[in-house]
């Protein structure tokens, strides 16, 4: 009987398998049982050697242990699924029914958890938490064969984006183009479009300061608002929620400080201070507060010294190094969500 089910990369079925014969004298293995890619069976073991398996083979991408094997079919794989919690689902534990189904049936993934996530809620009592349950109850079908586990969560969720977004759009990145030659100029304005796109803020600036070359200028732009439609796209496609176009604007910077005196400005500079507890601090009480901060990036040219005198805060996100241009976007609001996701968690 199938005593661990196995999940790996693609590719890497032999290379798990062998590993484990190697590590665990008298395991027998399958590499792609029925021809189903990413998987390893291991039969013939004690399933309580996954801790080992985890420690020992990192091309191992999740371990499960096998606690029964059922007939594929919801109502016998839901009565099989009811035992198994009768003996690893403590009295009050949260849980949820995750179904991985392979072959042709007549009944679906989802037809499985709700079966099985209703007997053990009925028989049993335990409420059923689909965001972060105490335990998971896995249901991996192959054929004609369910076989079914019972862990902890074994995947690294993403945190919810929900407070994230907010903080972001309140974000005005004012960037000074990054002018020369033609073709740099370009190949810039594309790296600072996919960035401002990426973390959809609530916009973009592009800042001028003083007289600038046309030309150079029309080669930047260009750039910008082709890597945002690039960066666009692909959100498109990859995220589930609707993705928002990053506006891009153009004004002279000084012009601009002046139409928004009286918000909070903050100037990224190798002259400003480094972050520490009580920036952060501020950071996140601005953010909680303010309906939108500016945040003024430099390029070649740092920012001119009257914003930066106009600033709450003047941030140095890297002492002693000078980073390129493309990455003030993402550095500066690396830190700002660092920032406010500590802060308000707590963590320090």
């Amino acid at each position: 009987m199938v005593k661990i089910i196995l999940k790996t990369l693609r590719g890497f079925e032999k290379i798990v398998a062998s590993s484990v014969m190697d590590e665990f004298s008298g395991a027998k293995v399958i590499a792609k049982p029925m021809n189903y890619s990413g998987i390893v069976f291991v039969e013939n073991v004690d399933p309580s050697i996954i801790n080992e398996i985890n420690r020992r083979i990192p091309e191992v991408e999740k371990a499960l242990p096998v606690f029964a094997e059922a007939y594929a079919e919801p109502s016998e794989i839901a009565i099989l699924a009811l035992k198994v919690a009768r003996n690893y689902l403590k009295e009050g534990e949260s849980f949820a029914v995750r179904t991985t189904r392979r072959g042709n049936h007549d009944f679906t993934s989802i037809d499985v958890n709700i079966a099985v996530g209703a007997k053990i809620k009925d028989e049993l009592g335990n409420p059923v938490n689909l965001d972060n349950p105490d335990k998971v109850v896995w249901v991996e079908i192959f054929g004609d064969k369910a076989y079914i586990s019972i862990t902890r969560e074994l995947v690294m969720k993403k945190p919810k984006a929900d407070r994230t977004l907010r903080v972001l759009r309140k974000i005005s990145i004012i960037q000074i183009p990054y002018l020369g030659e033609i073709e740099a100029s370009y190949r810039m304005g594309v790296r600072i479009g996919r960035a401002a796109q990426a973390f959809e803020i609530g916009e973009l600036i592009i800042a001028l300061v003083g007289i600038v070359n046309v030309e150079e200028l029309q080669s930047f732009l260009h750039g910008v608002l082709e890597g945002r439609m690039s960066r666009y796209e692909i959100q498109k496609k990859s995220y589930s929620r609707p993705v928002r176009l990053v506006p891009v604007k153009l004004m002279d910077i000084f012009q601009l400080a002046r139409s928004r005196y009286g918000e909070v400005f903050i100037t990224t500079s190798a002259k400003g201070k480094r972050l520490n507890r009580d920036m952060c601090l501020e950071i996140t009480d601005l953010f909680e507060k303010e309906k939108r901060v500016n945040i003024f990036i430099g390029s070649r040219e740092g920012v001119p010294t009257g914003i930066a005198r106009l600033s709450k805060l003047t941030i140095n996100l890297c002492p002693g190094i000078t980073f390129a241009t493309e990455q003030g976007i993402p550095m500066v609001i690396s830190a700002i969500i660092t920032c406010f996701s500590v802060m308000k968690e707590k963590e320090i």
